[in-house]
């Protein structure tokens, strides 16, 4: 055996094995660099294909493009579901929200309506047990519906005083006004107010209440207001405190408003809902509470009570028959569109023709020549009743006097009044023992707020309504 002696061994260092790298990556960076100066590129290998020579040459290329063409047909439509998946996904999820959301919006309200109703309950309760006299409003175009039996049968039996007040009488005409305080006069005491046109009336109120400017001694009675929701409550309250010389202490802070105890059905839901109608409480929504009945039949009840020669001389229409006949007539002589512009339905028509009713010239319904309802008289319990007559028979020569012919609600129709208006429980109300008879109804405390929240802007909404359609 051969010894290697001083041979050397064929492991390369690691120091010259590094620097060998270093120095082929800095040639081909070099290399790589004069090329790109030179606008030289990088050969790429060309797939050779499959050759002309083989036979079946078509049917391979025509095979392996359909796989192609499958595969990425397969790959699209995965891609496709997985979108759709998500999207449904998202529309699942959006849809559970809003009916949770609405659901919940739904309890908000109900809940909501039950603390409104409750409070309204008791402070009309606290208004009746706490007030001396009584001044019930009723809207000057049908005065006769805002009538509240049980409220008069009530004030009989406890012997307060109650005064009616005919608001909004600017939307009628003066004689109407005038005839008006005549049918209702041998009733009770009854006056004119005009609360945002000028505020006429108002004083004459104040003198029939006892403190006008003339007064001597402090009032001690006390005043409250209450009447069917839009009878122009609050407003009035507001008036009053203007008018009223000095301190209004004789005046109660809240107002009351007296609540159907049920909804009609039938010919009388019908009747209602005109009601309403007539008063402007069915334009945009405006009413919270009332009747459900179709605006059809509303039309029909309002064709068989005013007549169809009324009707066609108020619109200035040609003949038709029935309801749908003339709601057909009235959007075509109105030129009454849809957003579209087509021609409205019968029911869409119908719903119109009653948001404006209460459009200048209003509807309003006509005094009876007498009461049918024989009830005892309310002057029983006012001791002040020959200077109270006084005060009325000054306003009734005053709307007497004044000629109403030019006005705008000369041009509007009339409709025979019919009908008390609705049933409200005030003897359950009254015998609830909720709170106590002291309570202070002058704090201004949260009832306040709140019953400033309930009444307070809807009644001046609704006067605002009435006064822009004058």
């Amino acid at each position: 055996m051969k010894l290697l002696g001083n041979r050397k061994s064929k492991k390369q260092k690691l120091s010259l094995k590094y620097n060998i790298q270093k120095r082929i990556r800095e040639h081909k960076r070099r290399v790589k660099k004069e090329a790109k100066k030179l606008g030289l590129k990088k050969r790429v290998r060309k797939d050779p294909g499959i050759p002309n020579t083989l036979p079946w040459k078509a049917e391979l290329l025509a095979d392996i493009e359909a796989k192609k063409a499958k595969r990425e047909e397969e790959l699209a439509k995965k891609k496709q579901e997985a979108k759709n998946k998500v999207k449904q996904d998202r529309l699942d999820q959006q849809k559970q929200s809003q009916e949770m959301q609405q659901q919940k919006d739904v309890e908000r309200r109900k809940k909501r309506a039950e603390q409104v109703l409750m409070s309204q309950l008791e402070a009309l309760r606290k208004l009746l047990l706490k007030a001396d006299v009584l001044l019930q409003t009723l809207d000057a175009r049908d005065p006769l519906y805002c009538r509240c039996p049980e409220l008069e049968a009530w004030v009989r039996e406890t012997g307060k005083r109650l005064v009616y007040v005919l608001t909004k009488v600017d939307l009628i005409l003066p004689q109407q006004a005038a005839d008006w305080m005549q049918v209702l006069g041998p009733l009770g005491p009854v006056v004119c107010v005009q609360v945002e046109a000028g505020g006429e009336g108002v004083a004459q109120l104040v003198q029939m209440l006892g403190f006008g400017p003339g007064a001597k001694e402090e009032p001690t009675q006390q005043v409250g207001i209450l009447g069917y929701e839009g009878t122009g409550k609050k407003s009035l309250l507001k008036a009053l405190r203007r008018e009223a010389p000095g301190s209004t202490r004789w005046l109660l802070e809240s107002v009351g408003r007296l609540r159907p105890a049920d909804d009609p059905e039938g010919e009388a839901a019908a009747a209602a809902m005109l009601h309403m109608a007539t008063r402007g409480l069915l334009a945009r929504g405006r009413a919270s509470e009332g009747p459900s009945a179709e605006p059809l039949d509303v039309v029909r009840h309002l064709l068989n009570r005013a007549g169809v020669p009324v009707v066609m001389r108020r619109y200035r229409l040609p003949a038709f028959d029935g309801a749908e006949g003339f709601l057909q007539v009235w959007a075509k002589t109105y030129n009454i569109k849809t957003k579209k512009g087509k021609a409205p339905g019968v029911e869409s028509a119908a719903q119109l023709f009653l948001q404006q009713l209460a459009v200048a010239p209003c509807c309003s319904c006509l005094p009876p020549a007498q009461l049918a309802d024989a009830q005892p008289s309310l002057w029983t319990a006012h001791s002040s009743r020959p200077s109270m007559e006084a005060v009325m028979k000054t306003q009734l020569g005053l709307l007497r006097s004044r000629d109403g012919s030019s006005s705008s609600a000369a041009r509007g129709l009339s409709l025979p009044s019919q009908g008390l208006g609705p049933g409200v429980a005030l003897k359950e109300l009254m015998e609830d023992d909720g709170a106590s008879e002291d309570d202070d109804m002058q704090d201004g405390g949260e009832e306040g707020e709140e019953e400033e929240w309930m009444e307070g802007d809807e009644e001046e909404d609704l006067e605002d309504d009435a006064m822009e359609d004058d």
